[in-house]
């Protein structure tokens, strides 16, 4: 591939994949040759790190660079960027449709070359009274949608650029690509959604008798799921799969194919080329490419992006009736060390900020005979770290939790609380059902994707299937509204009655509870993990 050797650097998973790739002699560039890039869940126009990291505006410098090596580029994103974030909440995913049109450096301007589909947070909008929203999303977009396994309600409006499939010709090069959404979010206007299997069945040999040369499967699922994909018979199997879903960059060889997923937040992109070739395709080893601070953004991409989320802050603070336009840079507080946020952390092991936040959320509830308390990480998304020395401002709040984040107690047994703990170290890839913990400590083996040795109050001995214990837990685990981030063994019937925090409903909130800690210490914060999570594989673990 003919990338600029800042191009080549890699994220560490792929470090030998990528050294392969760059060893191999640049071929010449030939009509025919296309260059993929893919993205996915991206929440963050100006993306992390104070804007050091991600964001659109460098996924478009990174689609110009390509544009000047390559005769045909494409770009896939593999869903969820609508929803959630600081700007969703106040724009309901307006600006980001505005700068994802603009990835082709045009307004007003069909992208022909740029193919998304839905994930499960574009449907986080999901009653059926926001029918009329999602449809004039899709209506403004610029750019093509796959809904390949998605079956609309009659009368839902989803315009023409909103499509089961598509094959885009470049050159002598024909691409099918077809797409899959996760059913985690199923909303009013959908009736169903089919199986990858049906999806996969249904398509590619239909695309293939349409012809094309080389099937993209587009989808936002579990990467287990995207293997089992490509394990379906081969008349069934997509050549190489664009996967979303779990925040973290992902190679994985399935029968001779990829399976690719790059970073959240555009923190970096996967781009494979693929080409005829004596009469037949292909597809080269992907390479995943960190758009950090070495890359420069496109100017005009990042003018647009800083000057939309100003209005989205400004108007943020005047609809809080704030004396000032700024309110969003008020500072709460200081911290002394680095708090761990970024998701391929909070995600997978014990943090700093996670342990600090669960301590937080349980100290309320002690007085109604709280033991522990279980917050998923895929509720706290600030998806940065905020170094030590910093300021914590009202902003990183508002980012950190997007989401409504009242806290409830249930009373559950120990047989209960171990398939919740063997439910958090599940999947074991910075997957949002991760929990946090306070009051219990326990050892994770991600190999055999076990939680043993759990106790709980710092007891020497392990819990007991029938032992009853009292949790604190985020409404969203135990609401008959959502998916319970899949833990499917608690719900509301489990709920008991904490009259000290119905009396004070900010003691029920986990952002209340942090805004109030932050201003209650003005010395600044030095949180700790607190050796809760006890990692086989990478610890030392009694």
């Amino acid at each position: 591939m003919k990338f600029p050797k800042i191009f080549l650097t890699c994220v560490v998973i792929v470090v030998s994949a990528c050294q392969h790739a760059s060893q191999k002699p640049e071929p010449a560039v030939q009509a025919s040759s296309l260059a993929v890039i893919s993205i996915n869940d991206v929440y963050r126009t100006a993306g992390i790190d104070a804007g050091k990291t991600g964001g659109l505006a460098r996924v478009r410098a990174l689609r110009k660079k390509l544009q000047s090596e390559y005769e045909h580029v494409l770009l896939l994103h593999a869903g969820d960027f609508l929803h959630p974030s600081f700007a969703s909440k106040q724009d309901n995913g307006a600006s980001m449709i505005q700068i994802m049109n603009h990835l082709d450096g045009a307004f007003d301007e069909f992208d022909q070359d740029m193919v998304v589909t839905f994930g499960n947070h574009e449907f986080d909008k999901s009653k059926a009274k926001y029918t009329p929203l999602m449809e004039g999303l899709l209506n403004k977009s610029e750019f093509t949608w796959l809904d390949s396994n998605i079956n609309w309600q009659t009368g839902f409006n989803k315009n023409d650029h909103v499509i089961n499939s598509i094959i885009k010709t470049y050159g002598d090069l024909n691409v099918g690509i077809f797409s899959f959404t996760t059913d985690m979010q199923h909303p009013d206007f959908i009736e169903s959604f089919d199986g990858f299997a049906a999806t996969a069945e249904k398509y590619v040999p239909a695309l293939r008798e349409q012809g094309a040369d080389v099937v993209i499967a587009l989808t936002h699922q579990w990467l287990q799921d995207d293997v089992a994909m490509m394990q379906l018979p081969l008349s069934y199997r997509p050549d190489v799969i664009f996967g979303g879903h779990e925040h973290f960059a992902q190679l994985e060889a399935v029968n001779d194919r990829w399976i690719i997923k790059a970073d959240a937040d555009a923190a970096s992109a996967a781009v494979v080329e693929i080409s005829q070739s004596n009469g037949g395709v292909s597809i080269e080893q992907p390479i995943i490419v960190p758009l950090d601070h070495n890359i420069q953004e496109d100017p005009k991409t990042a003018r647009w992006v800083a000057a939309l989320n100003q209005s989205i802050d400004h108007a943020y603070c005047r609809k809080i009736e704030h004396e000032s336009e700024q309110c969003l840079a008020t500072e709460l507080g200081k911290t002394q060390v680095k708090l761990i946020a970024e998701e391929t952390e909070i995600r997978r092991f014990e943090t700093n900020l996670g342990s600090l936040l669960a301590d937080l959320a349980l100290a309320p509830f002690k007085s109604c005979g709280a033991d522990i308390a279980l917050l998923n990480s895929g509720s706290i998304r600030l998806n940065q770290n905020i170094p030590a020395g910093d300021s914590i401002t009202q902003k990183h709040l508002e980012e950190m939790f997007p989401y409504p984040s009242d806290l409830r107690l249930i009373e559950i047994n120990g047989k209960t609380l171990q398939a919740i703990l063997n439910h958090s170290v599940s999947g074991w890839t910075a997957n949002g059902h991760w929990l946090q913990i306070a009051g219990l400590a326990y050892t994770h083996d991600s190999d055999l994707q076990t939680a043993t040795h759990i106790h709980v109050n710092s007891s020497n001995e392990t819990i007991q299937d029938d032992q009853i214990f009292r949790a604190v837990v985020p409404h969203y685990l135990i609401s008959p509204v959502t998916n319970h981030d899949g833990y499917h063994m608690i719900d509301e019937s489990m709920e008991v009655s904490c009259e000290k925090t119905t009396n004070n409903p900010t003691l029920r909130e986990t952002k209340h509870l942090f805004k109030q800690y932050l201003m209650q210490s003005p010395e600044g914060i030095s949180p700790e993990t607190k050796g809760r999570i006890c990692h086989v594989q990478t610890q030392q673990c009694n």
